[in-house]
């Protein structure tokens, strides 16, 4: 019988404990909730010589793309996702790399030819990195 007390005590007191974390770490109770989806308005800056046309709006972690249209896509998202600029598939000679970038209620995604989008990245950081 006290083997038994003891035991109901022991639970009730890691019941306590993981009530507690559960109150007072917001990100060990966040851990277990769904991500917010949030809608993500996605602006096309074309600097290339080709259409709009030839390009999406692409979320690689969830297998998504959606067109522009009048240069913009629209894509409900989990916030964290990330989006990038890709290539249409109705375009399948033209390629064009783009660096993920964290998705936001608005975001532009810059289609630039005359720089590859993995060196302005690199450069971006570097001048960031060593601004006086």
């Amino acid at each position: 019988m006290k083997v038994f007390i003891s035991l109901v005590g022991f639970g009730v007191t890691i019941a306590g404990l993981f009530g507690l974390l559960w109150a007072f770490m917001p990100g060990f109770s966040k851990q277990f909730e769904p991500p917010k989806i949030i809608q993500v308005k996605a602006y096309l800056d074309n600097r290339c010589s080709v259409t709009s046309d030839a390009f999406v709006a692409k979320a690689p972690e969830q297998r998504r793309t959606a067109k522009f249209y009048d240069g913009v896509a629209i894509m409900r998202l989990p916030e964290g996702a990330k989006i990038q600029l890709a290539v249409s598939s109705a375009y399948p000679a033209f390629t064009y790399e783009d660096v993920p970038q964290v998705v936001a209620p608005t975001v532009t995604l810059i289609a630039d030819c005359s720089v590859s989008p993995r060196l302005r990245s690199i450069f971006g950081s570097m001048q960031d990195r060593f601004k006086q």
